[in-house]
């Protein structure tokens, strides 16, 4: 009898050693609404991730959307995922503790490579021609704990105007585009690296009773005094449909970020894939049209918060760092 639970046992054991299931990880990277930019890059990443990475590092990669870039940050703080994708101020204000995140810092945050710009799409009613015509009328400011909202708030308090002035809506992306369409609402402040599918969506109706709004280079230099993460930038012509001119408007940088705990190896081949395989990543996703090694510039290898030591030696292995 004894000899068959020993046998039993061994067989049970080899069972488990034989089955590579077992030893699989689970990465998850954390993105946004699903209207934006973030979600639909993070969708195309982990599918190339799998393809290329997936049996050699034994790891399952997959993305889930998220309230955006603050939720993002406690998210990875709490280790409910490996990966975020966030915008600049947030990050800083999440590492150093100010701010919204006042005295919790986050100091195991780490990069791994910059995303694209993220542009400002102000889409307001026909009727609006300046962001200070908004006072009065209902705007969306984005979903709270989203990058969208710390950037609204950043943008309309520059220039003076009050939350009290006008009726904020806090929806997602996808729902406040949905409610611009339908008429619900005056506005939004849609971001993404374009051309944001979303938007292209809501440019792309015949009837329209709203525009992409320009910004004057007066307010464009008021913001970016004020806030200096905030750049002026122009979306080019025939960007979206029934959009040829350039529009004036800002920008901000967005960043992959991970942790210190992820193992070099696994930041080496992230990092190395991602920018071996841009022709892929490009062809899945037009956003990716705008992430360029060149951006891994002086200024991101200087950022304040630290490069992860795999993405680090993946630079100086093709020379970005000396």
């Amino acid at each position: 009898m004894y000899k068959k639970i020993f046998v039993g046992i061994i067989l049970i054991s080899l069972i488990f050693l034989a089955c590579p299931a077992f030893a699989t990880e689970f990465y998850t990277i954390t993105t946004a609404t699903t209207g934006g930019s973030y979600y639909p890059a993070g969708v195309a990443i982990t599918q190339l991730w799998n393809e290329q990475l997936g049996k050699k590092l034994d790891i399952k990669f997959s993305a889930q959307s998220s309230a955006g870039s603050v939720e993002n940050a406690d998210i990875l703080r709490k280790k409910e995922a490996e990966i975020a994708i966030m915008q600049n101020n947030v990050v800083l204000w999440s590492y150093f503790g100010t701010h919204i995140f006042k005295d919790k810092p986050n100091k195991n945050f780490r990069l791994l490579q910059p995303f694209v710009p993220n542009a400002y799409h102000f889409i307001v009613a026909n009727n609006i021609n300046s962001l200070l015509d908004i006072k009065g009328k209902r705007f969306v400011v984005g979903r709270a704990g989203s990058g969208s909202a710390t950037a609204s708030q950043a943008v309309l308090e520059a220039l003076g105007i009050s939350y009290d002035e006008f009726k904020p809506e806090y929806l997602g992306q996808g729902e406040g585009l949905d409610a611009v369409r339908n008429g619900v609402v005056d506005g939004i402040l849609a971001l993404g690296g374009y051309p944001v599918p979303a938007i292209a969506d809501v440019m792309a109706a015949p009837k329209r009773s709203y525009k992409i709004l320009n910004l004057t280079d007066v307010e464009r230099k008021i913001i970016n005094k004020v806030e200096n993460w905030i750049l002026p930038t122009e979306i080019p012509a025939n960007t979206y449909l029934n959009q040829p001119e350039p529009i004036k408007t800002l920008q901000h940088v967005a960043l992959f970020i991970v942790t210190e705990e992820m193992p070099e190896e696994v930041a080496y081949e992230l990092a190395k894939t991602s920018w071996e395989k841009m022709d892929w990543l490009r062809k899945a996703s037009a956003i990716f049209n705008r992430m360029k090694i060149e951006n891994v510039d002086e200024d991101f290898i200087n950022y304040p918060v630290p490069l992860h030591k795999g993405a680090e030696k993946y630079y100086k292995e093709i020379g970005i760092i000396k």
